[in-house]
């Protein structure tokens, strides 16, 4: 298989596709070689018509004009470079012979003398072994990236290596990638490394014919946190927030927990008063910030009263189980309407959840603008957006540099509002997430439900605007987190698999930021680090298990006392 080649005049469909959806994308995973495309549900259709030997060109004729003036032949050129298409008589397994066999990433594995387990846990499927006799261990072995298997069919079975690379290449197991070129052509050039090569797939299994998810525009989770079930899996696997990771003493925090070095850091800044202390926290999670900044502030003498404001009931309950004892009420509502007092809060903490509240998305057309960038917004216009319009308006949010389509962050914008109210005079509130100074909203999509990036400069233009002053700082240098550790990199597959790992040698293993003398600690008499496969490390402050802490900024406000 050439890459770049015109493909032939006939062809069919490859017998070793699987199909995936998300967020109404279909994606196409290729169970001989690891490839990943994604596309729209149309051009499934296409390809699925050549599940009999087709003519190219009939069927692309069929198809004209079907995908928005682009040519359909230029699809079937894709499809037949990623062997989705394929000549009617070729032998789809014989065409592995010329390729290089790659271990995949995000695979967790565990060496038993001779032989080799496999663990695999993808999204939401169930936890999945493969054990390997000794002779496919040892073709396990020789998978460096370098070799063609059809060098090692030389010095093994090739019956045997050709069936354990369909098992181990497909989305049921992804521990294995094909590639055309070896590891050491991309190893001063990674950027030209094929993307699917690093690439897994988590979603749910789809065919055609069954209902797609509608893809997300305007973000609303308000019905998704009222339906949360388990307040502990919501943050151990679902979600996982920065703080969640830190909520044991960490060495990167001085042996602090997140909540503890969060008011650390506040007293540092002058931003705590001298006697008494009365404290919101909006979304508080499963309360462990809660917990560790109350008793941090009652360590510094202070007097506290301590309020959560929870829209999910399971967590409510949460908080209120590990809070129990200490000088904190957990009240039940949305942040967005409820009916708090004005001036009656001298600290307010919005921790990582900002991204989940409301968000609506717009054309620069909508406003006046023009798609490509240019124009300026008519006011006019602005007002039909409603209450998003008001927004911009009344806050000052700038919009001449808004992407086409953007996002534009209501429900932040409206806390923001609320937060100024809340205040009392020389407060102070810090709100935290995932995101940046000047870069429009990105939606991250979970596996269950979509969240955005905070656009911390529009947040800081609402604060400003009411009377508030503030600045943007970096969490981790707020949090004097040391930059210098290496930390555990996962993805939330990834992880699950480690924790089956872990769990059948019979540890526990809780999700936490792991450095490896942490983890080493927390198998220790059971595993050894040299005995799993794959673990990554990366500096802490560019990944942690699947979060890259030094994306996440805080929006640092105070209300001045003359107001």
């Amino acid at each position: 298989m050439t890459m770049g080649t015109a493909s032939p005049e006939v062809l069919r469909r490859s017998r070793h596709l699987s199909t995936f959806a998300h967020q109404g994308a279909v994606y196409l995973y290729h169970d001989l070689y690891g490839y990943l495309l994604q596309m729209s549900p149309d051009l499934l259709g296409l390809l699925d018509s050549f599940e009999e030997p087709q003519q190219a060109v009939q069927v692309c004729t069929r198809y004209a004009g079907s995908f928005e003036g682009q040519p359909p032949q230029q699809f079937v050129d894709i499809f037949y470079q990623h062997a989705c298409l394929i000549e009617p008589e070729d032998d789809e397994v014989a065409g592995i012979w010329p390729m290089i066999a790659f271990k995949a990433k995000w695979n967790v594995w565990r060496r038993k003398g001779d032989r080799v387990i496999l663990w695999t846990a993808w999204g939401e499927r169930p936890v999945k072994t493969i054990e390997l006799d000794a002779a496919e261990t040892a073709m396990w072995d020789a998978f460096d990236g370098e070799i063609r298997l059809n060098e090692l069919r030389a010095k093994h079975d090739a019956k045997k290596l050709a069936a354990l690379v369909q098992r181990l290449a497909h989305s049921d197991v992804q521990a294995v990638k094909l590639s055309a070129f070896p590891a050491s052509m991309y190893a001063k050039r990674p950027a030209m490394a094929p993307r699917y090569l690093g690439s897994t797939m988590p979603y749910r299994s789809w065919k055609p014919g069954e209902p797609l998810e509608t893809p997300t525009k305007d973000v609303v989770t308000e019905d998704y946190y009222h339906n949360v079930a388990d307040a502990d899996a919501q943050f151990d696997h679902r979600e996982t927030t920065l703080s969640h990771l830190f909520r044991e003493p960490h060495p990167a925090l001085a042996n602090r927990t997140y909540g503890a070095a969060l008011i650390d850091a506040l007293a540092a800044q002058g931003r705590l008063p001298t006697r008494t202390v009365r404290v919101l926290e909006i979304g508080a999670g499963l309360g462990f910030v809660a917990r560790a900044a109350c008793e941090a502030l009652i360590a510094r003498g202070l007097e506290v009263t301590y309020t959560i404001q929870e829209i999910a009931p399971a967590l409510a309950a949460a908080q209120r189980k590990r809070t129990a004892g200490l000088p904190v009420t957990v009240v039940e509502g949305d942040a967005l309407t409820a009916e708090l007092t004005a001036d009656s809060f001298d600290l307010i903490i919005a921790n990582e959840m900002v991204g989940d509240l409301p968000a609506e998305q717009h054309s620069r057309v909508d406003v006046g603008m023009e798609a490509d960038g240019s124009g300026e917004v008519d006011e006019a216009k602005l007002a039909t957006l409603g209450r998003a319009g008001e927004l911009v308006k009344d806050l000052g949010i700038p919009l001449f540099d808004a992407p086409e389509p953007f996002y534009l962050l209501t429900g932040a914008l409206e806390l923001t509002i609320r937060i100024a109210r809340w205040l009392a005079p020389d407060g102070t509130a810090v709100v935290t997430e995932f995101g940046d100074r000047a870069a429009w909203p990105k939606l991250s999509s979970h596996l269950d439900h979509p969240e955005l990036s905070t656009h911390f400069g529009h947040l800081l233009t609402a604060a400003r605007a009411k009377g508030l002053t503030g600045s943007i700082e970096f969490v981790i240098d707020l949090l004097d987190m040391d930059r210098t550790l290496q930390g555990l990199a996962t993805t939330r597959s990834h992880f699950r698999a480690l924790r089956a790992l872990c769990a059948d040698a019979g540890v526990e293993l809780p999700k936490l930021g792991y450095t490896p003398d942490l983890l080493a600690a927390r198998l220790a008499g059971k595993l050894e680090l040299a005995d799993i496969g794959e673990l990554r490390w990366d500096k802490i402050e560019d990944r942690l298990m699947g979060l890259v802490p030094h994306e996440f900024k805080a929006l640092i406000v105070r209300k001045p006392s003359g107001n």
